[in-house]
């Protein structure tokens, strides 16, 4: 009984082993990171996230049609802010006011193809940074729009990293739902280019991803609550000559919805702290990696006082 066991389990993985696996590459962008008021800029000031503690966990690699094909893929995608910092200038530009940010990321269990047997990161390390060089953000008495751009650059060692140069478009927009701008609906876009990985000729597909929700605000405006989602899509095929052939690729994409919370711990002059809670869990995976993402922060912001009017 024992040889028949171990004689159909040889059999099986030989069977696995020639089916061509559909996967596809992982893009920089990860998923959920902002939610509530996405859309809109904040108001002039300094913001410096640190803590940003981001977890993937659950994690399941999904085919084509939705299928769970692995489950428990890894102990989880860990990421910590090192640190996040924004600013927001009083200056305008065509009547937008300009800003600009920074991230540098802290990574553990990052995957570089959602596949079967594929590398991961199994220690901490430093990943690819993310730079903002400009940010416009219009506020109007209806709603708010902000436009930007960014770029990831390659700078994670190993499997912290996607070895890749990315240019990113950002576009988004926020409608207040009652005089008062309380009740909001937003909603920010990322579409990220993605350049030939380093040393290898793989380029992966270009990515749209959304980020957003609707909620409320309270104590003027400084805390919210409400509900987040997210949304990822591969808009092209991953292509080149080194991606393994038993491995051709489909398009992915995965939607995610869960509760937002804000909440001010201290404000002294124009010194605020706020703690910001998101839980989302990941629904309709296909080609892609499912799970549930934990983001918790607490960011220090000075705000800018206004200009007097002369």
């Amino acid at each position: 009984m024992r040889n028949l066991k171990l004689a159909v389990a040889a059999i099986c993985v030989v069977a696995f082993s020639t089916v061509p696996l559909k996967a596809q590459y992982i893009g920089d962008q990860f998923p959920g990171l902002v939610g509530l008021n996405a859309g809109s800029q904040p108001g002039p000031g300094i913001y410096i996230t640190l803590p940003l503690y981001y977890r993937d966990s659950n994690i399941g690699i999904y085919d084509p049609h939705g299928n769970q094909v692995l489950n428990n893929f890894t102990a989880g995608i860990n990421v910590i802010a090192l640190p996040s910092i924004a600013v927001v200038t009083p200056f305008k530009i065509f009547g937008a006011t300009y800003g600009a940010s920074y991230s540098e990321w802290i990574i553990n269990g990052v995957v570089n193809v959602a596949a079967l047997n594929y590398q991961r990161a199994t220690s901490y390390g430093f990943g690819d940074i993310y730079v903002q060089p400009a940010t416009l953000g219009w506020h109007g008495p209806v709603g708010d729009v902000t436009l930007g751009y960014a770029f990831f650059a390659p700078t994670g060692a190993g499997s912290s990293g996607q070895h890749m140069w990315v240019n990113e478009i950002d576009a988004g927009a926020t409608v207040y739902l009652d005089g008062g701008k309380k009740w909001n609906v937003s909603t920010m876009s990322y579409y990220d280019f993605n350049r030939r990985k380093n040393n290898t000729d793989i380029k992966v597909g270009n990515i749209l991803t959304l980020a957003g929700g609707i909620g409320r605000s309270f104590l003027k405006g400084a805390g919210s609550a409400g509900v987040a989602y997210g949304a990822q899509w591969k808009m092209a095929h991953d292509t080149g000559t080194d991606i393994p052939p038993i491995l051709p690729t489909t398009n992915g994409r995965f939607f995610a919805l869960g509760p937002e919370v804000n909440v001010p711990v201290f404000t002294k002059g124009l010194n605020l702290g706020l703690v910001g809670f998101r839980y989302l869990w990941i629904v309709g995976p296909k080609t892609s990696l499912g799970g549930q993402l934990l983001v918790a922060s607490f960011t220090f912001a000075h705000i800018i006082p206004p200009k007097p009017k002369k």
